[in-house]
């Protein structure tokens, strides 16, 4: 299964603030952090239904920073989407200052669905939460990370207002 054919992604309120409340913790250390958004396809459409934030282990190297989540924990998330019926369609995370997928961004998703979704929040997630200013790739057959205009944006990523 793909999610090429997927044409709009519902992502409740909830699941966006807890995502973003969680990179503005990490942001706060002076580190990166990555979420993930689990739920189910309906037809052209995913509904997502669970933030989903992985232990993980953040870096500060001497030319940047980064992330992991080993492989302990992406069995273990394996194991909780399978027994739920969900999938991730997008991960997300934070960088210090543009929102960009560098190249270990592309070369270690841990969404890898074709279709799938990865999204780059600048500025470790400080300014409100406005997804014009994220950065979005989709995962493209024999392309890669695709960067996704903000039409492009706009037709397929729809986000809940708050209540």
């Amino acid at each position: 299964m793909s999610y090429l054919d997927i044409i709009k992604v519902l992502v409740p309120y909830e699941c966006a603030e807890h995502t973003y409340t969680f990179l503005r913790a990490a942001g706060k250390k002076k580190v990166e952090g990555v979420a993930l958004w689990a739920g189910r396809k309906e037809g052209n459409e995913f509904v997502v239904q669970y933030s989903v934030i992985p232990k993980q282990t953040s870096y500060k190297l001497e030319d940047g920073l980064m992330y992991s989540v080993d492989g302990e924990e992406l069995y273990r998330l394996n194991g909780w989407l399978h027994e739920n019926k969900l999938t991730f369609i997008a991960q997300i995370h934070s960088h210090p200052g543009a929102a960009y997928h560098s190249e270990t961004d592309d070369a270690y998703p841990i969404v890898t669905k074709e279709g799938s979704l990865s999204i780059v929040v600048p500025d470790y997630a400080t300014r409100p939460m406005d997804k014009a200013d994220w950065a979005i790739y989709r995962l493209q057959p024999g392309k890669g990370w695709s960067h996704l205009s903000v039409e492009e944006v706009e037709g397929l990523l729809y986000i809940e207002e708050e209540q």
